[in-house]
């Protein structure tokens, strides 16, 4: 049957592209391999040529699917999953990359790109490096295939159309061949997660992805020194990419911290999120083999180490791959993919290249050159490989905390071998990570002030204190007076500990800047390292004094209700003016804009002449998508220098009401026990005081025919003026009934709906007049103190590392 209006072009140009990407990657390993082992040059030009259409093809692919996207072919599973007709131009490319297909497809892109660079500065490396990369490229390619070899489906194809679905074979709406224009279901897409309707997801994730992509490059260089057994020559060549993988990858890491703070409603930058650690610990290992390296190049010691770390990068890249996409994080991450069913062909991937690198290196281990004699605790590569060392446990412990539900369902009691009972959860992830990776940071900061000034080989602790004295005890004269000035030491827990991460955060701004400015004259060109960790230090700085002092500042005198705790939210109704903190909230007004819902509130304080004055306006929003059944709540942040007033809307009624015909509106379900008071409506206190009921039995009292059921409810105004209530519950014949009680003066009436005997508590239903209906909406507003400090470190440790970058490439 031949389907009307279908662009079947797309697709078959696409799948074509999906299988020449995987053929010509195949070719270019081929004879790469060839070349080296015949050094005939015809091996080495069709190597070329194949990567060279092998990158044609995932530019085609790519292309292809961002074409169909933006053209709304939503015949293709993809395009309907991903995009709708509202959605706006500027969320295009998040549409892209927000499901599995697509994130595979921009790694791939980015190796293609970066091959290329490699094929043209790697010299006599290239024949070594490339074939790895395009080996890599072609498992990635299996992944958006999405065909059937001998029964087993492998990958995904983002070209599939929705009556090509396994579950929509045979539907009766596959016998139509106008389906796209009969059936309104695909007129138009599903849309974009809410969540992800925010400029930083434009470009976080392709900043992140080609971090992902360039801790490849290291990699390659690696595994080609160990099959050359050339294990000193990829050091030099590896550096600045490595280098440049660190910036760019750290980078992507701040990134989606900025879009947490930004877009995200939870009061914060870093919520140790599975999916933001499966980032994270690969960076971690990564700077570490980048110091490595740095020593091994200039001291020659540490050439293991370096092999090791950098293999293990990749592994960790590979790892948090499976990680993110196995399902397994689906209930444990805000942004975890679901699972496509490529578990098989991620786990082979992950022993493809992950262990079968690190088997290599165990095996060509006795052949690589070592140190014969141990390092003096006094120079500075002793104590690079130290911390090199804390990062890769700082690392360990995250990747092991993270994998819990990896364990979980291998032998937690519903996995593969139940060795254990009950599941293994973290019950407060923020806490236990801290409590674990702040003496890690402790540590790292004070090597980071120290290490730049040890001499490799040795040092003369009289010169190490002579050129660390100023610093040191400079940072502890800062660090006690900002204890003091943000009452640190009036903070219950681990204040000790954080007193001391702020030392040491302090400690390695000045100490860097003390080197920078005296030992290298000032001199941006050879300062990289230098900036770099000052940036650091001042990210340590800023997220420990913005988070260990945040303070919420709405809060409502009475109870609100059981999700929305007094002491952290704030309900206003609509033109109403609330007092918060030093603040007067007004909400002026609710606008509409596509699906976004805006609430504009007005801060006013009182001036020195006890006037009224605005302050400012924060537009927080809700973005609506009925199509996913979910909302997105969004930020809105008054930045100031030395501090945000970052507010957000934790609940807000999106029903569109119709007029009702009983006149009663605004329902309310709660339960409540005897004796217990709560706020009705922000308009009153309800109280329960008793209970009465009357039963009437059969004869021979077996059954029961009649049971009626009252509360003796009172209601208190603003003024403390008084009302009964009494609604009745009846039972009869097994048939129930209400006797509602109404408190006109109030504009409230009130049922009795039961008693939920789980614990015993009374349900109540309320309504409100719609003459009395007020709108409302609760909002949670956070000061985040000197958290400008934090965002100058993210600039500034980026600007360091690529200046540090342009520094060893200059070198090579």
């Amino acid at each position: 049957m031949e389907y009307i209006g279908e662009h079947l072009w797309a697709g078959s140009l696409g799948r074509l592209a999906v299988i020449v990407a995987f053929t010509s990657a195949l070719v270019s390993t081929i004879a790469y391999f060839y070349f080296n082992k015949t050094q005939d040059k015809s091996w080495k030009s069709l190597a070329r040529s194949a990567y060279y259409l092998h990158a044609a093809s995932v530019i085609t692919i790519v292309g292809t699917l961002f074409f169909m996207m933006a053209n709304h072919y939503f015949e293709y599973d993809y395009v309907w999953k991903h995009t709708s007709l509202d959605l706006p131009g500027r969320f295009l490319f998040s549409a892209f990359w927000e499901g599995q297909e697509g994130s595979f497809l921009l790694w791939m892109f980015w190796h293609a790109i970066l091959g290329l660079f490699l094929m043209h500065t790697a010299k006599n490396w290239e024949s070594r490096t490339l074939p790895v990369l395009s080996v890599v490229q072609a498992m990635l390619s299996t992944m958006v295939m999405g065909v059937y070899i001998f029964g087993v489906k492998v990958g995904s194809s983002p070209f599939i159309l929705i009556r090509q679905l396994e579950e929509n074979v045979g539907a009766p709406w596959t016998e139509w061949s106008d389906y796209l224009v009969k059936f309104p279901a695909f007129m138009d897409g599903n849309g974009l997660n809410p969540l992800l309707q925010n400029y930083w997801m434009t470009i976080h994730p392709p900043t992140l992805f080609l971090g992902f992509a360039l801790v490849m490059i290291p990699f390659t260089f690696a595994v080609a020194g160990l099959l050359s057994k050339d294990h000193k020559g990829w050091i030099k060549p590896a550096i600045p990419w490595t280098i440049l993988c660190v910036s760019i990858l750290g980078t992507g890491i701040l990134m989606g911290g900025a879009w947490a703070y930004e877009a995200l409603s939870f009061g914060g930058f870093w919520a140790w999120d599975p999916v933001e650690n499966s980032s994270l610990v690969p960076w971690l290992t990564l700077v570490a083999a980048m110091h490595l390296m740095i020593i091994q190049r200039n001291k020659g010691s540490v050439l293991v180490a370096a092999y090791f770390f950098t293999i293990l990068s990749f592994s960790l890249v590979l790892y948090s791959t499976f990680l993110t996409r196995s399902g397994a994080l689906g209930d444990t991450s805000v942004h975890a993919f679901v699972d496509l069913g490529l578990n098989g062909q991620l786990i082979i991937m992950l022993l493809l290249f992950a262990l079968g690198p690190l088997l290599i290196f165990a095996f060509r281990y006795k052949g690589i050159p070592k140190s014969k004699k141990d390092e003096n605790m006094s120079s500075r590569e002793f104590w690079m490989f130290v911390g090199a060392l804390i990062l890769l446990i700082s690392a360990i412990q995250i990747t092991f905390s993270t994998s819990l539900p990896i364990f979980n369902k291998w032998v937690g009691p519903e996995g593969v071998v139940p060795l254990f009972k009950d599941a293994i959860a973290l019950q407060n992830p923020i806490d236990h990570y801290n409590s674990i990776q702040v003496p890690f940071a402790i540590v790292i900061t004070f090597l980071m002030a120290i290490t730049h000034f040890l001499s490799y080989k040795n040092t003369a602790s009289s010169i190490i204190w002579k050129r660390t004295a100023a610093s040191l005890v400079l940072a502890l004269v800062l660090a006690i007076i900002v204890s003091i000035s943000l009452d640190f030491f009036k903070e219950s827990g681990n204040s000790a500990v954080y007193f001391v991460l702020l030392f040491g955060g302090i400690y390695a701004v000045l100490a860097n800047a003390d080197y920078w400015f005296r030992m290298m004259k000032g001199s941006v060109r050879v300062a990289g390292s230098s900036i770099a960790h000052i940036g650091f230090g001042l990210i340590i700085v800023g997220a420990l004094i913005s988070n260990f002092k945040k303070e919420i500042i709405s809060s409502n005198t009475v109870f609100i209700h059981e999700e929305f705790p007094a002491n952290e939210n704030l309900l206003i109704e609509l033109n109403d003016t609330v007092e918060m903190s030093s603040y007067l909230v007004n909400w002026v007004k609710e606008r509409k804009e596509g699906n976004y819902r805006y609430y504009d509130l007005e801060f006013s304080r009182f001036n020195e002449n006890q006037e009224l004055v605005e302050e400012f306006t924060l537009n927080p929003s809700i973005l609506r998508s009925d199509k996913m059944d979910m909302n997105s709540s969004e930020p809105s942040t008054k930045h100031y220098l030395n501090k945000d007033i970052y507010t957000y809307v934790s609940y807000a009624d999106l029903e569109d009401k119709a007029p009702n015909e009983d006149g009663w509106a605004n329902k309310w379900e709660f339960e409540i026990k005897q004796g217990a008071e709560m706020v009705l409506y922000d308009v009153c206190m309800i109280r329960l005081d008793t209970m009465v009921y009357q039963a009437d039995m059969n004869e021979d009292e077996t059954d029961l025919n009649k049971l009626a059921m009252g509360l003796r409810l009172t209601l208190t105004d603003m003024d403390g003026k008084e009302y009964e209530a009494i609604p009745l519950y009846l039972l009869e014949n097994s048939v129930e009934s209400h006797i509602d009680a109404t408190v006109d003066e109030l504009g409230i009436k009130i049922r009795f709906e039961g008693i939920n005997t789980e614990n015993s508590q009374m349900i109540l239903n309320t309504w409100q007049s719609e003459e009395q209906e007020k709108p409302f909406i609760i909002i949670q507003a956070i000061v985040f103190p000197h958290i400008n400090i934090l965002w100058l470190g993210c600039i500034v440790m980026a600007l360091g590392t690529l200046i540090a970058f342009a520094q060893k490439l200059k070198k090579h």
